[in-house]
């Protein structure tokens, strides 16, 4: 039954542009999420300049709207210094919070601005408990969930975050992920363009090849949970969260709006709307709500990546490259500013562009905003979407919502007399500054320094963020002169101590830092996830071993069995533990004594550093810099990888702190998404059109797509695992043996890797990595490289790119 919803529910709403920045606001949001230059997750967006944050800090404070900056990317090290320094910006322009995904960047946020709201992005892949706990001790106050969670999972973890603190944020509308966020590595390990970093390719939304056929396993329909606003609500969010920095103000006005109109029925116990036509009318690719409802099944994904709010417009009639102007055969329909879409009449897709300057009629200057996927031809059909009396007014309400910047009142003294300096006294709300000029004063020969001029010169305070409220100059003897570049000297000097635009921080390096050469004799350790492997190990050997955990929960627990007979295994534990799988794997812990783990869910290495168990952070915890690596540190880590995408050039510039042990994979499977979705489903003649509760524990299938550009992709179910996608050859990372600072070289023998050996032994792997860990010289190293490969042809040798 409906009633009323007596808490104050935030609708938080994307700001690709000033535009829409200003839609959003104006449509009704309570908070509007933006990204100031490359350091977000959308460099696709126009993104914000520092003169606009201002405007749009200004704009939205009047309003009483939040502006959140989004700086949720995976940092490079020498990048903080400038991120910091971004960040004083912003503060300064008056955002009311951050968004985060890297955990050292969350350290250091916290260190250098005590006092700045703090929100966990949806890159930190939080669903379980023990990932609440640890974002609640590093003062994180508001998080944003996986998207990948039903109402009831939803609402357990509401309960959790709650009795912690936080506030639960949940996104209601707009694109989904294909893949657990903050865990693909898909665009940015084969296309060079990280996902981390804010530019994804979007690999999930192309055609692959498949059996016999050409398919789109990947490509989900949208998000709109619209109609179970309330029940979301009930089940504990604080914040609903609307995707589309990448998309326009139109866009952002409309869901906005419908949104907006919900939450407001809602809040005066009126039933809520089921449908909006606001929502159709804007980009979509059809709309799902497969995953809050735990139903996830084929009705979730499309075929069709077109955005299906399009109407044919009209055609065009020539295009030149040259002058970037684009002609149609009637144009009275369109205007500049529109944005269209060009077809082939086939619906073959061209490109997207925006329609500029109108040249005359039916000829405009157009913007692509993005490569062509073919020429624009005559004939060819235009998209876009019908632009009604609402839009028109709207582009005139955006460009008309302004804001001036209030200045802020300084008060001043001078005083002075023949002899001694002149000295400026500066207050402005609450500080002082005082300032003293290098010459002493002189009494004039002719003429003295009139009051009123010296008073002209202090009040020129320009561009600068104060206007002069008060001047006080009864202590100025009166028979002075005054260069005039003195008083101006002052009152710069004044002005730029009072300001704090000018501050600069330099962030404290890692210390102690390991530096090479300290780790004189790597080890080697293998890590399994089929226990039939370890009885291959050869009797006596050094070799660490670990053994990789299921998610699901039975599995967990029968997990028992493999470390009765293995004792000295270390247990990997998986990135995703949704629920009983993570209260599975603490029960684990509780009943087993291990000296030590690994993992790659950092709930569980709360867990663990809470039971005094040392850890190692596994490269799901995506650790990019030395910062992230302190970070897991004060949890308990003594041990960890750095994320899979960095190059070695970016691995030899992070700084591993002093007493950590870092790890590094020599060979292993080259993951590039773990998924809640069914993807061999999409692929096979599975029959079931939506998964059950028997699909995870027991499902052992496989399939393999191709991309255009060669690359072989194997889907994988394995039983007690999610859906998980690979290059199809496991790889051999040798650009690790540059960094003599690894302790630990790790052979992953985890599906689908373990294949190499189908032909070959794992004593001959064994003993030709250890010659390859153990030589020093560069030639001894390629000499056992090529052996490895001789021995093992199903290896792949590669090179990650440098994280963009």
């Amino acid at each position: 039954m409906t009633g009323f919803i007596n808490r104050t529910v935030e609708l938080l709403s994307p700001g690709g542009d000033s535009d829409s920045v200003k839609a959003a606001i104006l449509a009704g949001a309570d908070a509007v999420f933006l990204g100031v230059g490359d350091f977000n997750a959308r460099k696709r967006a126009v993104n914000i300049t520092y003169e606009e944050l201002k405007e749009l800090c200004g704009i939205a404070g009047e309003r009483c709207v939040k502006i959140y900056l989004t700086l949720n990317v995976l940092a490079l090290e020498n990048e903080f210094n400038s991120l910091v320094q971004l960040l004083q910006d912003a503060v300064n322009a008056g955002i009311n919070a951050v968004i985060l995904q890297d955990y050292g960047l969350l350290s250091v946020v916290r260190r250098v601005f005590p006092d700045l709201e703090i929100h966990a992005s949806t890159q930190m892949t939080t669903h379980n408990r023990g990932q609440l706990e640890l974002l609640s001790r590093a003062v994180v106050s508001q998080v944003n969930f996986s998207r990948e969670l039903s109402l009831d999972e939803i609402s357990d973890l509401a309960d959790a975050a709650h009795e912690l603190g936080m506030k639960v944020e949940v996104f209601v509308h707009g694109a989904y992920c294909v893949s657990f966020s903050g865990q693909c590595y898909m665009s940015g390990c084969l296309y060079g363009n990280s996902a981390n970093r804010g530019a994804c390719v979007q690999p999930c939304r192309r055609e692959y090849s498949g059996r016999n056929d050409r398919l789109r396993p990947l490509n989900l329909k949208d998000n709109s949970v619209f109609s179970s606003a309330e029940e979301l609500l009930r089940a504990g969010a604080d914040s609903l969260k609307i995707e589309g920095r990448i998309k326009g103000y139109e866009y952002v006005y409309n869901t906005t709006s419908a949104w907006r109109e919900q939450l407001d029925r809602l809040g005066k116990g009126e039933a809520p709307h089921v449908s909006d036509s606001r929502l159709d009318a804007v980009f979509n690719r059809s709309f799902s709500d497969n995953l809050i409802r735990g139903r996830l099944g084929s009705d979730a994904f499309t075929s069709d990546s077109d955005d299906q709010s399009l109407n044919i417009l009209d055609k065009v009639k020539g295009y030149s490259a040259d002058r970037k102007e684009i002609a149609f055969t009637d144009g009275s329909s369109l205007e500049e500013g529109r944005t269209v879409t060009i077809k082939t009449t086939e619906g073959n897709f061209i490109c997207t562009g925006l329609l500029g300057e109108k040249l005359s009629p039916g000829v405009f200057r157009f913007r692509m905003e993005h490569v062509l996927k073919g020429k624009i031809q005559r004939g060819h059909i235009v998209w876009g979407q019908p632009e009604s009396m609402a839009g028109k007014n709207l582009k005139k309400a955006v460009r008309e919502l302004s804001w001036t910047e209030k200045k802020k009142p300084l008060r001043m003294k001078l005083s002075g007399s023949a002899g001694s300096p002149l000295t400026l006294l500066a207050h402005a709300e609450g500080q002082q500054v005082s300032v003293v000029s290098e010459a002493r004063l002189e009494k004039a020969e002719k003429r003295p320094t009139e009051k009123e001029a010296v008073y002209k010169q202090l009040s020129r305070l320009g561009n600068s963020e104060f206007y002069l409220e008060t001047c006080d100059l009864d202590d100025l003897d009166g028979d002075l002169f005054i260069p005039v570049k003195v008083i101006n000297q002052l009152r710069r000097d004044a002005v730029e101590q009072l300001s704090v635009q000018n501050a600069e921080y330099r962030i404290k390096p890692v210390l102690p830092v390991r530096t090479e050469g300290e780790s004189l004799k790597p080890g080697l350790a293998l890590l399994v996830d089929n226990s039939e492997i370890l009885h291959g190990i050869p009797a006596g050997s050094d070799i660490t071993v670990l053994f990789q955990l299921p998610a699901d929960a039975n599995g967990m627990h029968q997990a028992d069995k493999v470390f009765d007979s293995f004792p000295d295994l270390i247990p990997w534990f998986p990135s995703i533990l949704i629920g009983e799988q993570f209260e599975a794997a603490c029960a684990l812990l509780n009943r087993r004594s291990f000296r030590r783990i690994a993992t790659d869910n950092s709930g569980i290495a709360w867990y663990a550093g809470e039971k005094g168990i040392p850890w190692i952070a596994g490269p799901m915890l995506n650790g990019s810099n030395g910062y992230s690596l302190e970070f897991f540190q004060q949890y308990g880590a003594d041990g960890a990888f750095l994320s899979q995408e960095l190059s070695g050039s970016q691995i030899h510039e992070t700084s591993i702190p002093g007493d950590m042990e870092l790890w590094a994979a020599l060979i292993s499977p080259l993951l590039l998404m773990k998924t809640r979705h069914c993807i061999v489903r999409n692929c096979t003649d599975c029959a079931k059109v939506v998964m059950d509760a028997a699909c995870l524990p027991g499902c052992n299938k496989s399939a393999e797509i191709r991309d255009d550009q060669g690359n072989t992709i194997r889907v994988i179910k394995r039983a007690g695992d999610y859906n998980g996608l690979y290059l199809k050859n496991p790889v051999l990372y040798d650009h690790v043996l540059a960094d003599s600072r690894t302790d630990v070289y790790l052979l992953d023998l985890r599906t689908p890797a373990a294949d190499i050996l189908n032909n070959s032994s794992l004593t001959d792997l064994l003993h030709i990595t250890r010659e390859m860990t153990a030589s020093t010289g560069s030639s001894l190293q390629q000499k056992a490289v090529d052996s490895l490969l001789m021995k093992f042809p199903a290896l792949q040798q590669t090179r990650p790119k440098r994280l963009a």
